[in-house]
């Protein structure tokens, strides 16, 4: 029988970084929520690595994967996570289970919840548009295709591409795979209901329809799809 989660990173941190200032268990272990093929996200503060970096392990019956960072190197990735609109770090470290302190846990804990309670920067007009333009793309070539295998491809491009940009244009964060649907879910259950339903029709039923209407009714209200009068990248004499 396997060791308990919160045992499994404790070893595991006395193993590989019996120096560290700081470290965290986080992910869906630290919540008890984990499944028999779930791994351990292990977050670790040590002033004696050279550099920040990841690394992924296989022990004591459990994989782990472990975010090494020192003192200076965390704020650079909360800064990174923020303009990719996925805050991974910080989140690890605002819910994660303390394993170790040296005092400082809470601050670094705090200094995670600012910056998820700040939320992700506004989209600007550009971005509005960029995001019609390639959801008007791939919508077209979803349409105009009578080839399956092509539809769902494209589908599957465009089911997430649609997801961010209704978090993004309501400056909500980002996720990836089960975490995007997560914050969609949490962001408007109706609305998620009715985007997975949509995308239901065409994986069963091969029925386009409802997810052509989903995207033209989410683009609405920003000006619907566009084409003529985009464009990037050109220079104003």
């Amino acid at each position: 029988m396997r060791l308990q989660p919160i045992d499994v990173a404790n070893q595991f941190i006395d193993l590989y970084f019996p120096n560290c200032r700081i470290a965290f268990l986080a992910g869906s272990a630290s919540r008890g929520e984990h499944k028999p093929s779930s791994d351990l996200d292990i977050v670790v503060i040590d002033e004696t690595q050279p550099n920040a970096y990841r690394e992924s392990f296989f022990k004591f019956g459990w994989r782990i994967e472990a975010f090494i960072h020192t003192k200076d190197s965390y704020r650079p990735y909360f800064e990174s996570d923020k303009r990719r609109w996925r805050p991974t770090l910080p989140n690890m470290i605002f819910s994660g289970l303390i394993l170790k302190d040296d005092g400082t846990a809470q601050s670094l804990k705090k200094e995670a919840q600012q910056l998820l309670e700040d939320g992700p920067e506004t989209l600007t007009p550009e971005d509005i548009s960029a995001s019609r333009y390639f959801l008007t793309d791939l919508l077209d070539d979803f349409i105009d295709t009578d080839k399956t295998d092509e539809a769902l491809i494209t589908l599957n491009t465009l089911s997430l591409q649609v997801a961010e940009f209704i978090l993004r244009s309501n400056r909500k964060w980002i996720g990836r795979g089960k975490g995007l649907v997560r914050e969609l879910r949490q962001f408007d259950e109706s609305l998620c209901d009715r985007f997975m339903d949509s995308l239901q029709s065409y994986y069963q039923d091969g029925n386009k329809q409802p997810f052509t209407e989903f995207v033209d009714d989410l683009l609405d209200p920003h000006g619907g799809r566009l084409f003529e009068g985009f464009s990037m990248g050109k220079l104003i004499r």
